[in-house]
């Protein structure tokens, strides 16, 4: 109205008879611009009421769980520790409890059942229709098992899961537990088994460039040949005492022969395309990784410790320039008992092989058939949610940044980590078929103690094995 009365009061100067337009009596050229800056707001609100419904909409996507409760039975429990070691782990329980509260579900993993009963207790509680959880952690040599057992739900079956997304699940465990065309259970991406430490202080005073394992790697030149030749400069009896006082690797000598067979492209079982597993004990690759252990173990090169917990106390003290593990044992490395720098590669290749190669052996996530596929969509989600990408951390190389305090170097995470996450370069061990029934690592065990040759620790052991693979088929 103040303005009207200023454009009449102006107008008025020039005309008595503009004044009468303006008193509203007559349209003039000032009353429609009056008219559109009045309808300014109006159109101003449209926009705020369609925000509004933008917002309420996506309140409405928000997918609420309904309150429940997604228990993982293990042997083991994980929870919220009190202090965080880092950023990466404060964010990570930060969204684990924003997601937690957004979608209105709580999630745990508790120590249910000793590792070696629990697929039992799974099937106690299944078959009484009342399962102990909503997902069962089964050992790694029990994973077969369990799919056999015919009470796991077929995850397969729910399209929202990518179990090939390596980033966050174990593609070699979703092969390994894909049987049929179905896939009966899930990990979280893991690490690999079969590793090699090595001292760096040991090498140098062996004359040998302490990241030397490092570069025969990226050049493709750490084979067997380099690892004996190696394995000879790192022995040394350096008092002349007739005893060694450094070895070049302390000897376990099943997980020793293990790892070379699958390094020349070998294996201990395999799986034919219609799903049935065969013992792979005398095919060539494996029947020379076996012929090739025989070998080194007639040398001096390795120690075997008196007790079954001595070999890391070996590699700590500086008494042995190589340790073979498996990846996760880094983080016992950090603590003090390791004074020396040391590194990580793979295990040196055989003749066989065109690449170096990772072993996985790993623990699998099964869902018991009792759950309509509604309430396994449920629990899939919560798992995904908790196990998924942490904002600030999810690009494709922040997974490193976990692994950088537990390491003396980058070259171990840069190169021989990032190397074999490659699902091209990932073993699948099938030999769980019959490990839980069958000791398969005596088939070079009885040749590491001088008991039978190779070919006589195949003959004895084939015979076992394959009763045990047809009991496993006939399932």
């Amino acid at each position: 109205m103040n303005l009207k009365k200023f454009l009449c009061l102006g107008i008025a100067i020039l005309s008595v008879g503009a004044l009468t337009a303006c008193g509203g009596d007559e349209p003039t050229a000032t009353t429609p611009t009056v008219k559109e800056e009045v309808k300014v707001e109006p159109t101003k609100t449209e926009v705020k009421e369609e925000e509004v419904v933008e917002k309420v909409e996506e309140v409405e996507e928000v997918r609420d769980l309904g309150g429940l409760v997604v228990t993982i039975a293990s042997w083991g429990e994980r929870s919220e520790p009190d202090e965080k070691n880092s950023a990466q782990e404060e964010a990570l329980w930060e969204h684990r409890n924003a997601m937690m509260e957004k979608h209105n579900f709580k999630f745990e993993e508790l120590a249910l059942s000793a590792w070696d009963e629990m697929l039992e207790f799974m099937s106690t509680s299944t078959l009484a229709g009342e399962p102990a959880a909503e997902i069962f952690r089964v050992h790694a040599n029990h994973t077969l098992a369990a799919i056999k057992s015919g009470l796991c739900y077929p995850l397969n079956e729910i399209e929202s899961l990518d179990p090939m997304d390596g980033s966050k699940w174990s593609v070699p465990l979703a092969e390994l537990m894909t049987v049929d065309g179905k896939m009966y259970g899930i990990g979280e991406s893991s690490r690999p088994k079969k590793m090699i430490f090595f001292n760096k202080r040991l090498f140098e005073e062996a004359g040998l460039e302490p990241d030397l394992l490092y570069d025969l790697q990226a050049s493709g030149e750490w084979t067997w040949d380099k690892f004996m030749e190696i394995s000879a400069l790192l022995t040394n009896d350096t008092d002349n005492d007739g005893i060694n006082d450094t070895y070049a690797t302390i000897m376990n000598p099943t997980h020793f022969a293990e790892a070379a067979v699958f390094a020349n492209d070998g294996s201990y079982v395999g799986i034919d395309e219609n799903g049935q597993y065969y013992s792979n004990l005398e095919s060539p690759e494996t029947v020379a990784a076996l012929e090739w252990v025989a070998d080194y173990w007639l040398t001096d090169y390795d120690i075997a410790p008196e007790h079954w917990n001595g070999h890391k106390e070996l590699f700590y003290t500086g008494q042995a320039a190589m340790y073979m593990g498996d990846e996760w044992e880094c983080t016992t490395f950090t603590q003090d008992l390791m004074v020396d720098d040391w590194g990580l590669v793979c295990f040196p290749k055989g003749p066989n092989a065109k690449d170096y190669q990772a072993v996985y052996k790993d623990p699998g996530w099964v869902i018991p058939n009792t759950y309509t596929k509604e309430e396994v969509e449920d629990i899939l989600f919560a798992l995904d949610l908790w196990y998924g990408d942490v904002p600030g951390y999810d690009g494709p190389d922040d997974w490193k940044a976990e692994l950088y305090p537990l390491y003396r170097d980058e070259r171990a995470i840069n190169e021989t980590i990032a190397m074999v996450k490659d699902p091209a370069r990932s073993k699948v061990d099938y030999s769980v078929a019959i490990s839980s029934k069958v000791n398969t690592g005596l088939v070079s065990s009885d040749v590491y103690w001088n008991k039978a040759t190779v070919a006589e620790s195949i003959e004895a052991q084939k015979g076992i094995w394959q009763a045990e693979l047809d009991n496993m088929n006939a399932k």
